[in-house]
C-alpha cells in the first residue's frame, strides 16, 4: 500500500513540473505584468481595429461602452427611442428625396419650356410656323414633334440649295463673245474632291479653247499662204501647219487666266465647278510669227508671207498686245 501511495505522489509530482514548463511557455509580458499567448495576440488585434477606427477619424468603443450597450440594448425605453430616431431619420431621407425628385422634375419642366422656345424659333427663323402644341398629350412628343418638323425642314431647304447650286451661273451661259485679240471658253466638271472639280473644269475649258484657237490659226495661216502665193508648195504649207499645231498648243498650257467662276456643293457630297477662261489671241499670233523667223524652212520665203495683208494684221494685233 505504501509502494502505491509513493507511486502516485511521485506521478503526481511529475504532472505539476510538467504542467509548469508549460505555462511558462505560453506567457509573456506585457506592462511588467505577465499574460498568456491567447491574451497577447487579443491585445495585438484589438489594437490593429483601433488603429483602423483612428484612421477612420472616429473614436474606439471603450470595453465598457461595448459591454453595456449590449445589455441596455433590451431597455424598452431606450429601444423606443431608438425606434424614434430610426423613423425620424427614415422621414428626413425620404424628405430630402422628394424635394431632390421635385427639384429634378420642375428643372426638366423648366428645360422642356427653353427646349420648345429654341425648337420654335428655330422653325420660325426657317421660315415656318411650329406645330401646335394642344395636338400633342405630352412635352415631350410635341418636343419630338418639332424636332421632327425642323428636320424635314432643313432636308427641304437643303434640297433647295442643292438645285441653286446645281444651277448654270448666266455670266456662264452669256459669256464674252471675244474678240480678234481675246477668246473665251467655259467648262465644267462634278466630283466628290473640290480642287479635283475645278482641276478638271479647267481642262474641259482648254479643250474647248484649244478648238476655237486651232481654227482661229489655221485660217489665219491659209490666208497668209494663199497671199504670199505659196498654197502650191507643200513643203511650206505643211511647215506652216506645224507651226500652227506648235502655237495651239503652247496658248492651252499658259497664258490664259480664270475669267468667272463658281464652285458649289451639289448632291451626294460632290462638287460642281462652273469656269470660263480668258486668252489674249494675240499672244498666239506673237507666238507664230516669232516660230516663222525661226523656221529654216521658211527662210526663203519670209519676205513674201510678212508682205502679205494678213500677216501685218498679225503684227498689229501683236503690237496692241505688247503696247510696242
Amino acid at each position: 500500500m505504501i509502494k502505491i501511495i509513493l507511486k502516485l505522489l511521485t506521478l503526481f509530482t511529475f504532472f505539476l513540473m510538467l504542467t509548469a514548463q508549460q505555462g511558462c511557455q505560453t506567457t509573456s509580458t506585457m506592462g511588467g505584468k505577465k499574460i498568456s499567448a491567447k491574451e497577447e495576440v487579443k491585445q495585438k488585434m484589438i489594437l490593429e481595429v483601433q488603429t483602423e477606427i483612428k484612421e477612420l477619424g472616429a473614436t474606439p468603443l471603450t470595453e465598457s461602452e461595448a459591454k453595456y450597450k449590449g445589455k441596455l440594448g433590451k431597455d424598452k425605453y431606450i429601444k423606443a427611442l431608438q425606434d424614434q430616431l430610426a423613423e425620424l431619420k427614415a422621414e428626413k431621407e425620404k424628405n430630402k428625396s422628394e424635394a431632390k425628385a421635385k427639384e429634378e422634375k420642375e428643372k426638366k419642366e423648366k428645360n422642356r419650356t427653353k427646349i420648345i422656345e429654341s425648337v420654335k424659333k428655330e422653325i420660325f427663323f426657317l421660315g415656318e410656323t411650329p406645330l401646335a402644341e394642344f395636338e400633342f398629350t405630352t412635352e415631350d412628343k410635341y418636343i419630338a414633334a418639332l424636332r421632327k418638323q425642323i428636320d424635314e425642314l432643313k432636308k427641304l431647304k437643303e434640297e433647295e440649295e442643292l438645285k441653286i447650286n446645281a444651277a448654270i451661273p448666266d455670266w456662264y451661259q452669256s459669256m464674252p463673245k471675244g474678240s480678234e485679240t481675246v477668246m473665251y471658253a467655259r467648262g465644267s466638271a462634278i466630283s466628290a474632291d473640290l480642287d479635283n472639280s475645278e482641276q478638271r473644269a479647267v481642262e474641259n475649258a482648254l479643250i474647248k479653247l484649244s478648238t476655237q484657237m486651232q481654227n482661229r490659226i489655221s485660217s489665219k495661216t491659209n490666208l497668209v499662204i494663199k497671199e504670199a502665193g505659196i498654197d502650191a508648195d507643200l513643203t511650206l504649207k505643211t511647215e506652216m501647219q506645224r507651226i500652227s499645231s506648235v502655237v495651239v498648243k503652247e496658248a492651252t498650257i499658259k497664258g490664259y487666266k480664270i475669267y468667272n467662276t463658281k464652285m458649289a456643293p451639289v448632291a451626294n457630297g460632290k462638287y460642281r465647278t462652273f469656269i470660263v477662261i480668258e486668252f489674249p489671241v494675240s499672244l498666239a499670233y506673237r507666238n507664230f510669227i516669232a516660230n516663222i523667223d525661226d523656221s529654216v524652212t521658211l527662210k526663203a520665203e519670209i519676205n513674201k508671207l510678212k508682205s502679205t495683208d494678213a500677216f501685218k494684221e498679225l503684227e498689229e494685233y501683236v503690237s496692241e498686245f505688247t503696247g510696242t
